[in-house]
């Protein structure tokens, strides 16, 4: 139960994991609903978050000596990715873009997760860029990258990486919690970029950087 090694443990602990995120999303939901920030949910949200992320990261950390696969340093995949991880960014970074001129335009509904009712000068504004910008999405390539491809799809075979990027994608896309179709699709898009850049570089900054770029570019056009 206690090991990375064990099927029944890692499903209890993803489960725990998947609900430490949750209940840090509904209260960043409680915090600025209705585009008024609420001091209360507000504090309980920063600490939710913070005892999660903290948890996470020493988690993470602690069960790396489990896995037979060590993770790329971080000079070898500068130097072996550097295009393809540029690539991606221009790729996010354009999919960012066409999201936005269509819902400037109306052809799709604004995302649930977007908070729009702040100026730059509020500060609101920047706690949205902290929580919903940086850390929920660091939060969630836990859940969606880190955590879900070392318990469940560590080997490297051809069928583990299709399924397990497949997977990955819709884990994303779920979190996202959007009930129209097209902007669940365009979050599942996403999800499986930032699969595909942890499958590619084995480095787990990697796709927690890529939604962090677009999760605040996402703002910034919203």
């Amino acid at each position: 139960m206690k090991s990375p090694a064990s099927l029944i443990g890692n499903l209890v602990r993803y489960t725990i994991f998947i609900a430490m995120v949750l209940i840090t999303t509904w209260l960043k939901d409680q915090a600025f609903e209705q585009g008024k920030l609420s001091g209360i949910f507000l504090v309980l949200c920063l600490s939710a978050a913070a005892l999660s992320l903290l948890f996470f990261i020493r988690q993470f950390n602690l069960e790396q000596k489990y896995f037979s696969d060590r993770l790329n340093s971080r000079p070898k995949v500068l130097a072996n990715a550097f295009g393809f991880l540029f690539l991606l960014v221009l790729i996010i970074g354009g999919l960012n873009l066409v999201i936005g001129w269509l819902q400037v335009a109306g052809s799709i509904p604004k995302f649930e997760t977007t908070v729009t009712k702040f100026d730059l000068k509020d500060g609101g504004f920047w706690l949205n860029i902290l929580i919903v910008g940086i850390i929920l999405p660091i939060l969630q390539q836990f859940i969606a990258t880190g955590f879900f491809f070392n318990y469940f799809f560590r080997r490297a075979t051809p069928i583990n990486t299709v399924l397990g990027m497949l997977i990955s994608g819709l884990i994303f896309a779920a979190l996202q919690f959007q009930p129209f179709f097209m902007p669940a699709f365009l979050q599942l898009s996403l999800g499986w970029l930032f699969a595909l850049s942890f499958l590619y570089t084995r480095r787990f900054e990697v796709p927690v950087c890529l939604n962090i770029f677009s999760a605040i570019l996402m703002i910034i056009l919203a």
